[in-house]
């Protein structure tokens, strides 16, 4: 690192603070302070989308995978564009339509106050156990790693500066400084997969070297059913269910598409991220396998193999003076977009889904003091939980096992409210609770040497796609049954009111609809061409 590698550093800080305080001013209400006042066009809901999900677990995680076991670690982000169309589609509408702050709020329109609350309470509990910590675990270890900082003052400061312009600027705040921060982590990282790409030969080196280990394998992203990683699971437990949840219902990435101007804004940004998303695999997986190909070192102080050290070798390697700081200046975009979004969140659920639920007298000065304090509170409890990571070696695929699990339950029952108007209150308590109980075995059994049933050693239940799927069906069979078995729920619901329909939603013409369905073809038809393409 050079004077000029933290030159490009300091300036990035000087500009994402400015922004955030200038935010500061423009906040009135509740609604300003948590929703952006509902005045955000599709550029910047589609670069948010995708500055929130990219944080340094991506760049590390993904760079690690891809140098291990190649492409294929990038499926989650093609499946995702699928998940962000059917947010459009879908869900964007419905939650527009009743003008709700947060997705648990949504939840207790369809199904009641208890499910409002078990959706609340879920969320919190994953902002600071998974997201926030990791988030500043993984981004301030590698910023450690490369600038030789000590770990914890990285980590103190960035959630700091994180935190104060997230409290001043509220939502505005956040999604601005995310489209700013998008296109520098974008920028940042197309530059390393350049420069990676020279190294190897472009394509054919690439393809040429990995022939010579015996490792073409690595750019294929179709695998078998028997496989970690298969195709089938993607589809199967991904796109129905794990990114169904994290792309349509997770209130830290729906958020910005609630503060949309109207439903055109929303669906046009979805489907913008939706295109984003493909960028993931080319310019953060594909560096690791070159990583592969080039044969770096990238051996620990134990001298065995260690793939996360697979982003930090290819920066120090690969790229010169000065490039050094703009891929840095990426790596903290990816981390503060990440964690501003997750603090805003916090704060909204706080203040919204526990304050002004119950005490709707509460003066929205005092709702946002609340939700301030809540964010305070997030960013000490995130650091405070990582140590707890350090029990798990394999980071990235952790995230991806726990969060697949427990938002299973909250999948099937978010996704059966707005296509089947049979199902009820009852029948989603119950089904919330048998997937929970599911979800906790199937993952005890993961964990456990020999496992807990015999019949889970299925080849075919390898991968905990497949496992996730089985937790689905029968949650869905549950909610089908208690529902069934009890009263129909309000004269409201089986109207339709929550059911979803091709119809123009507000601030939409007959012409916005129509181009919205074309560039949603346009998204489908290449996602589902590059799949073809990496078979």
């Amino acid at each position: 690192m050079s004077t000029l590698d933290y030159a490009i550093l300091a300036v990035y800080f000087v500009i994402t603070i400015g922004l955030g305080l200038h935010y500061a001013r423009r906040w009135k209400g509740t609604e300003d302070f948590f929703l952006a006042g509902r005045s955000l066009t599709w550029p910047i809901i589609g670069l948010s989308l995708f500055a929130t999900n990219i944080s340094t677990e991506h760049f590390v995680g993904l760079a690690a995978g891809g140098s291990k076991e190649g492409l294929v670690q990038g499926g989650y982000e093609w499946i995702a564009s699928y998940c962000l169309l059917v947010l459009a589609i879908v869900f964007a509408p419905q939650y527009l339509k009743h003008r709700v702050f947060t997705i648990p709020e949504f939840f207790e329109k369809r199904f009641g106050i208890e499910t409002r609350l078990m959706l609340t309470f879920y969320f919190l509990a994953m902002i600071v156990l998974t997201k926030t910590s990791v988030a500043l675990y993984s981004g301030s270890r590698v910023l450690s790693d490369l600038t030789g900082w000590d770990f914890h003052t990285v980590m103190w400061g960035i959630a700091i500066v994180t935190a104060l312009y997230t409290m001043v600027g509220g939502l505005a705040a956040v999604v601005y400084t995310d489209a700013i921060q998008a296109i520098i982590l974008i920028g940042g990282s197309v530059l390393l997969t350049g420069f990676a790409m020279n190294e190897v030969g472009w394509w054919s080196g690439l393809n040429e070297r990995l022939a010579v280990l015996g490792k073409t394998d690595l750019l294929s992203m179709v695998h078998g059913p028997k496989s970690d990683l298969p195709f089938s699971g993607f589809l199967l437990g991904n796109f129905l269910i794990g990114g169904m949840f994290y792309w349509c219902m997770d209130q830290v990435n729906v958020q910005r598409v609630l503060g949309a101007k109207n439903v055109k804004e929303a669906r046009l940004g979805a489907v913008f991220a939706g295109f984003l998303k493909i960028l993931p695999v080319f310019i953060l997986v594909l560096p690791g396998v070159i990583a592969t190909a080039l044969q770096l070192d990238i051996r620990g102080p134990d001298g065995q193999p260690d793939h996360n050290r697979t982003y930090g070798v290819l920066v120090r390697t690969l790229l010169p003076t000065g490039l050094k700081g703009v891929v840095l200046a990426a790596l903290l975009a990816a981390l503060m977009s990440s964690i501003s979004s997750m603090l805003n969140s916090a704060s909204t659920l706080v203040a919204r889904d526990l304050v002004a639920r119950f005490r709707p007298a509460t003066a929205p000065r005092t709702q946002i003091l609340i939700g301030q304090t809540a964010l305070v509170a997030v960013v000490v409890g995130g650091i405070l939980s990582t140590p707890l990571i350090d029990h798990y070696p394999h980071l990235w695929a952790y995230l991806q096992e726990i969060t697949g699990y427990l938002s299973v339950p909250f999948a099937v029952v978010g996704l059966c409210g707005v296509f089947l108007p049979r199902v009820n209150r009852q029948g989603a308590m119950v089904a919330v609770g048998v997937g929970i109980v599911i979800s906790l075995f199937l993952l005890a059994d993961s964990h456990t040497e020999g496992g807990l049933a015999g019949f889970l050693r299925h080849p075919y239940l390898n991968s905990f796609l497949h496992r996730s799927f089985v937790c689905a069906v029968i949650t869905f069979v549950a909610l089908l049954a208690t529902s069934y078995a009890t009263p129909p729920p309000p004269r409201e619901v089986l109207s339709g009111t929550f059911s979803f329909a091709w119809v123009q939603g507000e601030g939409e013409t007959a012409r916005d609809l129509r181009n919205a369905g074309f560039w949603m073809a346009g998204l489908f038809v290449c996602v589902t061409a590059l799949w073809w393409m990496f078979r």
